[in-house]
């Protein structure tokens, strides 16, 4: 009856008929094992028993095995994987360098790279046509959700091809990294989009396409709604266009967001360079909106039945430059969408 099934030596016992102590041991910081609920900062500071839990093992071997499939994917394309300098010279580039001193240079600096891309482009020169590398970069930056002052990238550079080789060949290495790694076919090619359908719809060229709230454009009917700042927008070459958080807007217990969390959302966009945002709850009484007596109801009524608004929706606008209207109506879009 004292079988434990959830270890792997739980059907062991042991009997010891004679022990000799070799050496304590202090109670360990956090058990080894998965079920750790160890904050992040204790884990760190004792790694090395952090490194022994299985979890944090599988982590490891799962980055080895993606590396090593890369490699041979890589390898039978005919690529040649060279190792670039990690001391180099100060480039511009997209953020600033980390510095190296020179001991017999007093004065002078190294830089470490941000990406081998001088290198690279002088094998391809060299007649070098096909490179790749798993190469460390570094980028002296704010920390963001995707990077970190240091990380590691697969660097790969091609000569004389076009843009569907490019798409092809990454195609090709995602999807066996999923077969020879996960056991997981996927299906190819992966859906493509044009970079201005996916500013048009998205915000961004790198869409998340895991959830709706697109992005509606309805310049044609701002252009003469009499409301000052869509029509200003437009006639300066700009653009209205519109966000519908459907079902955010219910109001009382099943409010997604309040009027209060609605207001919040001005300065967030405002970190975008909008002016403003605009927006349109669809209520069962009617609409709210600051806006409305501007637009006036039956253009109001045709900017909702676009945006195909329901009771319990909340519609928002981006009313500016192109660019402005896509940075925070994108950036807007992520943010509902984590709420």
């Amino acid at each position: 009856g004292m079988v434990n099934s959830t270890m792997v030596t739980g059907e062991i016992e042991v009997v010891a008929y004679e022990w000799k102590l070799l050496n304590t041991s202090k109670t360990p910081p956090f058990p080894i094992e998965d079920r750790c609920d160890a904050g992040e900062n204790l884990r760190l500071a004792w790694r090395y028993l952090d490194l022994r839990r299985p979890r944090m093992q599988a982590n490891l071997r799962l980055r080895h095995k993606v590396a090593q499939t890369i490699r041979r994917y890589l390898d039978e394309g005919g690529f040649v994987e060279v190792e670039t300098p990690v001391l180099t010279k100060s480039t511009p580039e997209g953020a600033r360098d980390f510095l190296v001193p020179s001991r017999l240079n007093p004065g002078e600096f190294y830089a470490l790279p941000q990406s081998p891309q001088l290198f690279k482009q002088m094998l391809m020169v060299s007649g070098l046509d096909r490179y790749f590398q798993i190469v460390r970069c570094f980028r002296d930056e704010d920390l963001r959700a995707d990077r970190q002052p240091e990380f590691t990238q697969v660097d790969i550079e091609m000569s004389f091809v076009d843009e569907e080789k490019v798409m092809s060949m990454a195609e090709g290495l995602m999807a066996r990294v999923f077969k020879d790694v996960m056991g997981k076919e996927l299906s190819l090619p992966f859906p493509r989009m044009r970079w201005d359908e996916a500013m048009s719809r998205y915000g961004v060229d790198k869409p998340d396409t895991r959830f709706g709230l697109e992005i509606t454009d309805v310049s044609d009917l701002a252009a003469t709604c009499g409301f000052q700042v869509f029509e200003s927008a437009v006639k300066k070459g700009g653009s209205v266009r519109m966000i519908n958080a459907k079902g955010f807007y219910k109001g009382g217990d099943q409010a997604i967001l309040s009027r209060k969390d609605v207001d919040a959302l001005l300065p967030f966009v405002k970190a975008y360079k909008a002016k403003g945002l605009a927006w349109i709850a669809v209520k069962e009484d009617g609409l709210q909106s600051p806006i409305v007596k501007f637009l006036g109801d039956e253009l109001a009524a045709k900017i909702v039945e676009r945006a195909k608004g329901e009771v319990g929706d909340i519609i928002f606008f981006g009313a500016d430059s192109d660019d402005i209207v896509f940075a925070s109506l994108g950036a807007l879009r992520l943010k509902l969408a984590r709420i």
